[in-house]
């Protein structure tokens, strides 16, 4: 029993120091502390720290917490009960402080989580910056910092003008052409842009940086979407490969807007994988988000995502829209769609097929493409019928346009041709046809 005596009190110091472990948390850097609400095994951190830490977004609701690493956004619910915050993963509001999941938030923000000693950590991936890119529209400079994973940015000064990038550790050589220069800092880089005029704005897309000052019109924004692409071909009829005949009509729609005070932007202008979160977050800078696809057949399908299932970017938005100034409220709703609209938008897509002669049904499905969407945004199947030809193709693009035009309260295009000119006479799709 004498032997014991130590035995025992060393276990009881082993187990006081490990339980004081566990009660770490290293966030980069930075070292603070974790809860396991409801005395279950999931480790909280502090929210307002992880961000201050890693250099995320933050923005609370009444009812959601928002943390965002350049295009990516995790969205907690909020929990007052430690049993429910564990149980659905949710944020723990406790002592005026809200609490994330440390491993769930790692997981929606693409964050490095592991366990060192019994302690969570949680870090920035370090990032590389690829390519830097200018563009001048009429009175707007553009930059584009294309990166090898999402990046947050920051407007540190704007006169000279520069920009924290959080998390990057390597950069190329700055292209003379760009004007820029890139400075070394303990949390990553910081970019030098020339001496300008205008305040600078960021925005994100999947995987990149846009810098930009100057006036602009602000066009609205339609993007769109052709489904598949590399691999990935989609649904085959004979010859015809899905992937190639929803690229020729984005193609086709793209060029209908020509001149008409839009914005067109494509998620990919070739054949090409693009993966289906960046397709969904490209739609969260879109005023109209149309995504094609085909299937065999002549029926057309056209969905939007179900409004009682809240989209995220939606949520955010109007929750938004009644705290934002006057001045402020055009710019947010340009990007926050009024209730209804992509099933609006939908319908109005139905009816102009109807008017062509085509079978068009609309309605609501949880497409995962939608998910991140602010303005209205539909997906559109078109019928392999339609589209084994290139006036097929003309006038399936002509009536999508149109539908967008209309959404957006602008004139419509003139028809190039009448419906009986566009439509082919029928043949078996196993046939094949031309290429688009």
């Amino acid at each position: 029993m004498v032997f014991l005596r130590p035995l025992f009190v060393l276990a009881v110091l082993l187990g006081l120091g490990l339980a004081q472990y566990e009660s770490r948390l290293i966030v980069g850097a930075q070292e603070g502390r974790t809860l396991y609400p409801g005395g279950g095994s999931v480790a909280f951190g502090r929210a307002d720290f992880i961000a201050e830490s890693l250099g995320l977004g933050v923005l609370v609701t009444p009812s959601r917490l928002y943390l965002s690493r350049g295009g990516r956004v995790a969205v907690f619910g909020i929990s007052s009960q430690g049993a429910d915050a564990s149980r659905f993963l949710n944020a723990y509001r406790f002592a005026g402080e809200l609490w994330v999941p440390v491993r769930q938030l790692a997981r929606q923000l693409d964050l490095v989580y592991r366990i060192d000693y019994g302690a969570p950590v949680i870090a920035l991936k370090p990032a590389r910056l690829l390519e830097v890119t200018r563009a001048t529209i009429g009175s707007v400079e553009r930059y584009v910092l294309r990166f090898d994973r999402d990046v947050q940015a920051r407007v540190v000064a704007d006169n000279p003008p520069r920009v924290a990038m959080i998390g990057v550790e390597e950069v190329p050589d700055a292209p003379q052409s760009t004007g820029i220069s890139f400075s070394r800092e303990s949390w990553g880089q910081e970019i030098y842009l020339p001496q300008g005029r205008g305040a600078v704005r960021i925005f994100y897309l999947p995987n990149q940086v846009v810098v930009e000052r100057g006036e602009t019109k602000r066009w609205p924004r339609v993007v769109l979407d052709a489904g598949h692409g590399g691999e990935d071909a989609g649904v085959k009829v004979g010859t015809l490969a899905e992937k190639d005949l929803v690229l020729s009509v984005v193609n086709r729609i793209r060029t209908n807007f020509s001149g008409r005070g839009v914005e067109v932007v494509l998620t990919r202008s070739a054949d090409r994988a693009v993966p289906l979160a960046a397709r969904a977050q490209f739609a969260s800078t879109a005023q109209v988000f149309v995504s094609v696809h085909a299937a065999a057949g002549s029926r057309v399908s056209i969905y939007s995502y179900p409004e009682v299932q809240t989209l995220r970017l939606l949520e955010r938005g109007r929750e938004l829209n009644s705290r934002t100034p006057a001045g402020q409220k055009p710019i947010l709703e340009r990007y926050v769609a009024a209730p209804g609209s992509a099933a609006r938008f939908a319908q109005g897509i139905s009816e102009a097929f109807a008017a062509a002669g085509i079978v068009a049904n609309s309605s609501q499905d949880a497409m995962f493409v939608l998910s991140q969407a602010g303005g209205a945004a539909v997906m559109v199947e078109l019928g392999f019928e339609q589209l084994r030809t290139p006036q097929g193709r003309n006038q399936a693009a002509e009536i999508l346009t149109n539908a967008i035009l209309a959404y957006l309260g602008l004139p419509a295009n003139p028809p190039s041709q009448s419906p009986t000119q566009a439509t082919p006479p029928q043949q078996d799709p196993r046939q094949g046809g031309n290429r688009p």
